[in-house]
């Protein structure tokens, strides 16, 4: 099994080693990075980079609401748990889809369960198989952000700089894409709308979040832009954002 890549913010040295201890015992292989303000997580986040975040709420300069409240503006799905004296910010978390408090003095228990837990949703996630190099890479959709084929390879830019390779075609990529959010808009091209910077109208084109573009199809133009709009409307609506 892939090590569970977990995210530390906690600004008290002490109870970071009490976690880190617990965490080392734990029956499921673990990578921690440890992060001692909100600030310094927020500058190396993206998308997929973590599996878990573990977030102390009373921190120096940003706290752990303000910390999880950026967060969800990009990432409405990794697991997040707060560690806290106490449950003052329970509307905070169910405001913020935090999925538990770990609570001081920390219990090995209560910190295992939501490990175990996150486990459980990163196996679950939807995911595609990209098979290279005699080797199968499982992919979460989430971290696509779009495709592109070129020559005998289909290349898949992933969220944080990542970039996968397969000889699959893209058709048959597409397949196990679910649309929306992914859309093939190019016979080269396949965009995931939840990166979507913004639709450049003289180009014809997608500008990415992360960078790159997204090439579309001349015949296509009217329904890729209705596609777009209707998807942010959606998006925006589920999440109770308001429009501008």
């Amino acid at each position: 099994m892939k090590p569970l890549k977990i995210a530390v913010c906690e600004d008290d040295s002490a109870e970071y080693d009490k976690l880190s201890a617990i965490l080392e015992k734990s029956v499921f292989p673990v990578e921690t990075e440890h992060f001692s303000d909100g600030s310094g997580l927020l500058e190396a986040y993206y998308h997929g980079r973590y599996d878990l975040l573990l977030i102390d709420i009373y921190m120096n300069h940003i706290n752990g609401v303000e910390t999880v409240a950026k967060i969800r503006e990009t990432d409405n799905n990794v697991p997040i748990a707060f560690i806290t004296p106490s449950l003052d910010h329970a509307m905070d978390g169910y405001r913020y889809h935090v999925d538990r408090y770990i609570t001081k003095p920390l219990r090995s228990g209560d910190v295992m369960e939501v490990v175990s837990r996150a486990v459980q949703q990163r196996e679950n996630a939807p995911a595609v198989n990209v098979p290279y190099g005699g080797k199968v890479h499982r992919i979460p959709l989430s971290r696509i952000r779009y495709i592109e084929s070129q020559a005998d390879m289909v290349y898949l830019y992933l969220t944080g700089g990542g970039i996968e390779k397969t000889t699959l075609k893209l058709k048959e990529l597409a397949v196990s894409l679910p649309q929306p959010p992914f859309f093939v808009c190019h016979k080269s091209y396949a965009v995931n709308l939840e990166y979507v910077a913004s639709y450049d109208k003289s180009l014809n084109i997608f500008d990415m979040k992360e960078g790159g573009r997204v090439y579309i199809r001349r015949e296509s133009k009217a329904e890729a832009v209705n596609i777009y709009r209707e998807y942010m409307f959606n998006l925006a609506r589920n999440q109770g954002v308001k429009l501008c």
